[in-house]
């Protein structure tokens, strides 16, 4: 079966056939309703703009007034609810419990091992602490993430016992810190950290290939990483407070990674799979700059925006950003079709993009200058979750097959020329399904860049008239997300693969995640635009009144006041503007 629910036959003898599974395929410009519709979004270009109030009163900021005045992965993003939360970790703890009792009885055994046994085990001698032997059971070892715990904890004692110039690391290396570390980084505490990765959080940031992950041979640095995740969100309070302890260690193995700092680069004829662990180190080092912004200190929050991240940028960079494209799989056989290399491809497409989107944030929240240009963006965008989400190799195949036929625009389109798109007068209608048809993802991405055009445009000297292309970006961007709405939103479709009223702990990592947010990042662009023409007509009024009886008060009262605080930790002044806004609304 697909991850749609259809079996492989269905869609093998859909393919070609525009009658079948049309919430996969999206319009059918042969429909007269369709070239109707088509030729009322081109109409409506025409007609006069309407006011901002008109265009903000389409879509609350409650999302982004939550972001930006609440701290923490959970309270800050799409988590699901508590009572989901819970059902997910029962459900975890449930598991792990049977699997325990069944090993037990299997190994006829669940003593805690001898000193003695203990060091005959490969590679234990050089830990050197035996006092926390007795901590392990016959079980753990059998377990085969056992030697995933022993890599973790031999890289955290590292940074620990040999800190590097300026470390953020104030741990002291002792026989009970390596106990703590083993207990929370052990066999059973990083499937049930994993498994609340999964359903909790990945929907957030979607870039590692869940059909395709294997923790046995993953980096233990990505593993770390995903357990201090899964930990953070978890919905037990010493889980939360246990995962703090170790944030500062597994930023200082990540960064420091051989395979992070490597200089590899790629081309865009490669095997992209045989850089699984590059690809890994750059999602290792995404994670860490999450948990450690949203929930770390304010010394470590300002420490990842203003040097952490500059380097996953620069690393990004050095692995060129261009080479991550797919192939035109449909011009391929079966036999041909690599499922591990699509899977690498996408989640380095993926990572650039949540590279790029972390980067917005920084510019949005924070008030600092874009380390990213949208033109050096010249990738593949984002592949629908239909595709992402097939869990076996036929799937996939069969799925792209029927979502991305040959001809398909997708193909295509880079995250640069799609925006380019964005900010041209007029968009042709069918130019505009395709920017539709891209999915939550990508217009995600593309209205978070509209809002780099703003920052520039409200750091520019004085007397620039607001460009054209942010008008143009914001309405075409507006009539894109209107397109997707109304052919692609509903599930089962190639975005929205669940329905987001059943979101049992099983199925919770295929649902949609905060991305469905991106109209608020429509919405508060459009604000602070208002805000900008504002300044302008005051500037105006200024010159005017300066000519003839000096200075104008108004200077002072508008031209500095929007987001005058730069690279701030706290977020206040957005969720001020956006609280002035709601105020708006009420009235």
């Amino acid at each position: 079966m697909t991850p749609l629910g259809y079996s492989i036959q269905e869609l093998d003898n859909s393919v070609g056939k525009s009658d079948t599974f049309p919430e996969l395929r999206g319009p059918d410009y042969s429909n007269k309703d369709w070239d109707d519709l088509l030729a009322l979004i081109s109409e409506s270009q025409l007609l006069p703009e309407p006011t901002l109030s008109q265009a903000l009163n389409r879509c609350s900021l409650n999302f982004l007034d939550r972001i930006t005045r609440e701290t923490g992965l959970v309270h800050s993003f799409d988590c699901g609810t508590q009572e989901q939360r819970e059902q997910v970790l029962m459900k975890l703890e449930l598991q792990l419990s049977c699997g325990l009792r069944q090993a037990s009885v299997s190994t006829l055994s669940s003593q805690p091992i001898t000193e003695d046994e203990y060091m005959d085990l490969p590679g234990q001698e050089s830990l050197g602490l035996l006092n926390t032997l007795n901590s392990f059971s016959q079980v753990w070892l059998d377990n085969p993430l056992s030697l995933k715990t022993h890599e973790i904890l031999l890289l955290v004692k590292a940074v620990v016992e040999v800190k590097p110039r300026n470390s953020s690391v104030h741990l002291n290396w002792s026989p009970a810190l390596e106990k703590e570390c083993l207990q929370f980084f052990s066999p059973p505490k990083l499937c049930k950290f994993l498994g609340l990765y999964w359903a909790i959080w990945h929907p957030n940031v979607n870039f590692v290939h869940r059909p395709t992950f294997d923790p046995m041979s993953a980096k233990p640095t990505l593993l770390a990483a995903m357990a201090l995740i899964g930990a953070s969100v978890s919905p037990s309070q010493t889980d939360n407070e246990n995962a703090r302890v170790w944030f500062d260690c597994v930023e200082e193995i990540v960064f420091t990674d051989e395979d992070f700092n490597s200089d590899l680069m790629y081309s865009t004829v490669d095997r992209i799979s045989v850089h699984r662990r590059n690809i890994q180190s750059l999602q290792a080092a995404y994670m860490v700059c999450l948990y450690q912004n949203w929930e770390g200190t304010d010394c470590s929050k300002s420490r990842i925006r203003r040097y952490r991240f500059a380097t996953l940028v620069s690393t990004a960079r050095d692995i060129n950003i261009a080479t991550a494209t797919h192939v035109n799989y449909c011009k391929t056989q079966r036999y041909d079709f690599r499922w591990s290399d699509f899977a690498a491809r996408e989640e380095l497409i993926r990572v650039f993009i949540w590279i790029f989107l972390l980067d917005t944030a920084f510019v949005i929240f924070n008030n600092a200058p874009p380390r990213m240009t949208i033109k050096e963006m010249k990738m593949h965008m984002a592949v629908p979750e239909a595709c992402f989400q097939a869990t076996s190799p036929n799937d996939c195949f069969e799925t792209i097959q029927l979502i991305l036929p040959e001809d398909n625009q997708y193909w295509d389109i880079s995250f640069r020329s799609a925006f380019e798109s964005l900010c041209k007068s007029h968009v042709p209608p069918r130019s505009l399904h395709n920017l539709g048809s891209l999915g939550p993802l990508n217009l995600f991405a593309l209205a978070s860049a509209i809002h780099c055009l703003v920052f520039q445009h409200r750091n520019s000297f004085d007397g620039c008239q607001l460009p054209s292309a942010i008008h143009n970006s914001l309405r075409n961007w507006k009539d894109a997300w209107d397109v997707f709405s109304s052919a692609y939103s509903s599930s089962p479709s190639a975005h929205v693969t669940v329905d987001s009223t059943d979101l049992r702990p099983d199925i919770m990592w295929k649902r949609l995640g905060f991305s469905r947010f991106c109209p608020e990042y429509w919405s508060l662009a459009s604000l602070i635009v208002d805000q900008l023409i504002l300044r302008d007509t005051s500037e105006e009024r200024s010159d005017q009144y300066a000519q003839g009886q000096g200075s104008n008060p108004l200077d002072n009262l508008v031209s500095e006041k929007i987001l005058d605080k730069y690279d701030q930790t706290s977020m206040r002044q957005v969720n001020d503007l956006i609280g002035e806004f709601q105020k708006f609304q009420i009235v």
